[in-house]
């Protein structure tokens, strides 16, 4: 090995102890997810029985797939508590008190996720939900939010006419999806159901890994929103939207690749079960040396997109080094889960 090569080995071997020393906590405690289900007026039976019915297959997925406490999972609908799963009315005041109790016990690091389900309306920050009683706006939500400054963030909105809560609600740490593009686009969202279809099926986990992220969800309902309209033969009139760099813009198609800190790159980690800490424990509780593996490959990932973010700091020869490094590390990992669950 040349003096170059060692001096590139080194400081990779640097690089990759002061990631292990300055990870963020997410990747190396155990994440707790903190899940709230919003469904909204419906206006007629047949949209408040849908709405109903998705809320509570997601949070039956996240219950009993995603082994998420009780606790955990609070489902609000237009109806109340009709159904033991359900929580209460999806009031203003009981969504709202919702979060704030989710503000006082999240820790850093934690996921807290929300999704809308209904009829949206207004435009700008008087963007919102169509709720019993008063309605939630885009403005609301700005300001319940606000608490949540140590914790992944993820605000999806399926709501017909949803696209201006995207700018009001964009922040650093925070995933915000819109079903539309814009308040314009206010016919009843076929997004919606492709996207709880997503998140409590099989059908988008495109890496097999036995979970859904939430870009994975997004993605697997935007080719499924799309395929619909062509097959029906009418123009698309609804275009959802992801951000999660905080800038404000939504990106219809989302890529990693193309770039590393972009649009997605964040909704990529973020899972119903956490990003490593519940869904390990789940997927292997017959098998702690699975439900092992399975943590060591989540921390994997998250040193490695910290790395990406460092990438304009290092040297073009350390940063290749140390990516060669966590990538070879990873793909061993992801082979040894593999093989240990009967999967080639």
């Amino acid at each position: 090995m040349t003096r170059g090569a060692c001096v590139r080995r080194h400081s990779a071997t640097l690089i990759l102890g002061l990631l292990a020393l300055h990870a963020p906590r997410s990747t190396l405690h155990a994440q707790r997810t903190h899940l709230l289900i919003v469904t909204g007026l419906g206006g007629a039976p047949q949209y408040t029985e849908q709405f109903r019915n998705w809320g509570l297959a997601l949070a039956d997925v996240a219950r009993k797939r995603y082994a998420m406490p009780d606790s955990e999972v609070v489902y609000l609908a237009e109806e109340g508590a009709k159904d033991p799963r359900i929580s209460g009315a999806s009031t203003k005041a009981n969504v709202e008190a919702t979060l704030a109790r989710f503000a006082k016990r999240a820790a850093a690091g934690d996921q807290v996720v929300i999704v809308l389900i209904g009829h949206g309306s207004g435009a700008g920050e008087d963007s919102k939900i169509s709720l019993p009683g008063p309605d939630l706006s885009a403005r609301d939500f700005a300001h319940d939010l606000a608490p949540f400054t140590a914790q992944q963030v993820a605000l999806v909105d399926l709501t017909s006419a949803s696209g201006d809560m995207l700018p009001v609600l964009s922040a650093a740490n925070r995933i915000v999806i819109t079903a539309t593009k814009s308040s314009f686009e206010r016919n009843e969202s076929v997004f919606a159901r492709y996207f709880i279809a997503a998140l409590t099926g099989d059908g988008a986990d495109v890496d097999k890994d036995g979970r859904v992220s939430l870009l994975e969800a997004y993605r697997y309902a935007v080719t499924e929103t799309k395929r619909y309209y062509d097959d029906q033969g009418r123009l698309q009139t609804e275009h959802a939207q992801l951000d999660d760099d905080g800038d404000k813009k939504g990106t219809a198609e989302p890529d990693v690749r193309v770039a590393a800190n972009g649009d997605g790159s964040l909704a990529r980690r973020v899972f119903l079960g956490g990003g490593g800490g519940v869904y390990a424990s789940a997927v292997g509780a017959n098998d702690p040396k699975l439900a092992a593996l399975y943590k060591e490959r989540f921390a994997l990932e998250g040193r490695i997109d910290e790395l990406k973010k460092r990438k304009a700091s290092l040297s073009a020869d350390a940063y290749d080094d140390a990516l060669e490094n966590l990538l070879v590390e990873l793909a061993m990992k992801a082979k040894a889960i593999r093989a240990m669950e009967g999967r080639s």
